[in-house]
């Protein structure tokens, strides 16, 4: 159900539950079309596969116009099975104060009910598929299609899960055997570690240093994924969220030229917070060996980086499609072309590179006590 209290705002913040294990957290309860799960705050999944493709002179994938409440995660998963690549649509419902419209669909008639949103969900997916140059062959997955998806989004291939005859409690089918301990900074999911990184900068800056990475990553067998999420905003509501006074009061307030970044014009078509992460899953042995790599690959291209300890968890989660409440990063962030967050076929150059396994291990680079709560 959803949580929103009749006439409460909706906001990105974190709700509240009283957890216990894995499955509680995963917000995935059922597949109620065969294109769109349902959650248990009553957001909506849908899934769009495509194939990398090169980009062309005049052409580009357009959007509708996505507002606040719609999410999308732009992923790569890379495993034992190869390169996959998808686009996912997440669409959580603003209530009405009555409690009976949900006000933030699409076009022009925007209010609907809740049981209207898998039939809009899967209308805004075709069209959007749609869009797509032929060569892509984008296609909206479907029941197993999905399971499998979400499953490698949890385990990087660790785990498989069959689709239940009737596809509901899925946050117990696909945790059943995601034996992850979430008790320290980091996650540990038998005998390995999710090592979490964080890009802050877009895509397109750092493409030739991600695509190294992702290739020293495959030559050392470890999977990965990496995920971009937006939370939209239309226009209005970007400059509006930039202007928060609140916002400004705790990022600027001895920081006059800070400020005035944040501030300046946004020049794109569409806009949102935007997360750029890397997540893979090494083995606790060479945890720390791997981290010194990166560290090493980092300053010799004088790039910006976050090796995630202490928000590790919270960076994990925000990667996981539909637990859009984790992880938010703020301020807001203008896009010209969805083709600039997109994997472009090619794009990954074969080079002599230093090995991941071939980096000694420093010792003065071992994570923090810390845990958070």
């Amino acid at each position: 159900m959803n949580d929103l209290a009749r006439g409460e705002v909706p906001s990105w913040k974190e709700y509240s539950l009283e957890n216990k294990e894995v499955q509680d957290w995963v917000v995935w309860e059922a597949l109620t079309h065969e294109s769109v799960l349902r959650s248990k705050d009553d957001s909506v999944l849908g899934v769009i596969r495509y194939k990398p493709f090169q980009r062309k002179e005049g052409a580009g994938v357009s959007l509708p116009a996505f507002s606040q409440g719609w999410v999308m995660n732009i992923e790569e998963q890379h495993g034992e099975a190869g390169e996959a690549c998808f686009l996912t649509l997440t669409w959580n419902p603003f209530l009405s104060l009555k409690g009976d419209k949900v006000e933030n669909a699409l076009g022009e008639n925007a209010a609907m009910t809740l049981d209207a949103m898998e039939q809009h969900m899967f209308s805004v997916l075709d069209t959007l598929a749609s869009r797509f140059p032929p060569e892509a062959e984008a296609k909206i997955l479907k029941y197993q299609e999905i399971i499998d998806y979400l499953a490698f989004s949890l385990s990087h291939g660790r785990i498989h899960v069959e689709m239940p005859d009737v596809p509901v409690d899925l946050d117990v089918y696909l945790t059943q055997d995601f034996t992850a301990d979430f008790s320290k900074n980091l996650i540990t999911f038998g005998e390995e570690t999710f090592l979490v990184l964080t890009l802050p900068a877009f895509l397109g800056a750092m493409e030739k240093t991600l695509r190294r990475i992702i290739e020293e990553m495959e030559h050392a067998h470890i999977p990965c994924r990496h995920v971009q999420r937006i939370l939209f905003f239309d226009e209005k509501e970007a400059r509006k969220e930039m202007e928060r006074r609140d916002r400004m009061g705790l990022w600027c307030r001895s920081r006059k030229y800070i400020k005035e970044l944040i501030e300046a014009p946004l020049h794109g078509k569409f806009h949102g917070y935007y997360n750029n992460t890397l997540v893979a899953l090494v083995k606790t042995e060479n945890y720390a060996r791997t981290v010194a790599y990166l560290r090493k690959l980092f300053y010799e291209t004088q790039e910006f980086y976050v090796i995630e300890n202490f928000n590790a968890k919270q960076r994990w989660w925000g990667t996981i499609p539909a637990h859009f409440r984790a992880g938010v990063a703020a301020p807001i962030c203008a896009f010209q072309n969805l083709e600039d967050l997109l994997m472009a076929s090619g794009s990954a150059k074969k080079e002599e590179t230093e090995t991941l396994i071939s980096v000694d291990e420093d010792q003065s680079g071992r994570e923090e006590a810390h845990v958070p709560t």
